[in-house]
């Protein structure tokens, strides 16, 4: 019951500081320390459809369910899959790979990367493209207010030396730049390692147990038989339509490749693929090693 209410508040937080960076940066900058002018209308235009994409990009992660295991999946496989099935004694039914159980949602996650507390939810198959436009969409729409925020700190600056302080404007302006500076600091990092498991088609959770591996000295030949290249990689996140990895819009063209249960496997002989199909996972079909 904690956890529900604590979850609650982070969810809170995440809408207050996008709204309140929002209103600063609109009304208290650049509506009321600057006249109308075509650059003004042209900053707060951009701004306002990046804070939207921002927001679109959140409430899709939080809605999308991350991806749920076929109650009766694992029952009809082939003998050789038979001997990789996982049973999960919390939910009762078998996992396919890559396929983990987690205790904050209390349930099966198809290609699980982490639970979010921020989002209220789980990363997985389903909603990370969203999870990773939403981290995109935070460093610009942050970048964008520092920029404004800066040119409003700089008006009041010029307004002081004019004997023109006033100081609740000026410390809401502040707090704003702040909040938009650590958000920098903090999400640059963590999404460009994010770019890079997408890219070497891994999860924080299996990258997580590669380093544990690398720690005890276990020797692995094929550390990672789903890397299928940079770009087959990332349409597995993103889907094979360009037009839609920048929009959080999950119809056909805009999902991910692949059902998240079967996984093609890159040749041994081969660490790129080539063409223009995606490899294909359906009728239990694999790229085979």
């Amino acid at each position: 019951m904690m956890r529900k209410y604590i979850n609650k508040v982070f969810i809170y937080l995440i809408f207050f500081f996008i709204t309140y960076v929002y209103l600063v940066n609109v009304k208290i900058v650049w509506i009321d320390l600057f006249p109308i002018s075509i650059s003004q209308i042209c900053y707060l235009i951009s701004f306002t459809c990046c804070s939207f994409m921002l927001l679109w990009s959140l409430v899709k992660t939080m809605m999308t369910d991350p991806g749920k295991v076929p109650q009766n999946w694992g029952f009809f496989l082939d003998q050789n899959e038979q001997r990789k099935r996982r049973f999960c004694l919390n939910c009762h039914l078998f996992k396919p790979e890559r396929c983990h159980h987690c205790s904050a949602c209390n349930r099966c996650v198809l290609n699980m990367d982490h639970h979010c507390p921020w989002i209220n939810n789980c990363v997985g198959f389903y909603n990370r493209k969203f999870f990773m436009q939403m981290l995109f969409y935070v460093i610009l729409d942050s970048f964008m207010g520092l920029f404004g925020l800066f040119i409003g700190l700089r008006q009041e600056y010029i307004n002081i030396q004019n004997d023109d302080f006033q100081l609740i404007k000026t410390l809401l302006i502040l707090i704003a730049f702040g909040v938009c500076g650590l958000a920098i600091f903090l999400i640059t990092r963590f999404f460009k390692m994010h770019i890079d498991l997408v890219l070497e088609n891994r999860t924080t959770i299996e990258n997580l147990e590669r380093k544990r591996s690398e720690e005890q000295g276990q020797n692995q030949e094929d550390k990672n038989p789903y890397d299928l290249g940079h770009y087959y990689n990332w349409v597995q996140v993103f889907g094979t339509n360009k037009y839609y990895w920048f929009l959080p819009i999950d119809n056909i063209e805009g999902r991910p490749s692949g059902d998240g249960i079967l996984w093609p496997r890159r040749h041994r002989q081969d660490s790129e693929q080539t063409g223009d199909n995606f490899p294909s996972t359906n009728n239990n079909t694999r790229v085979q090693n």
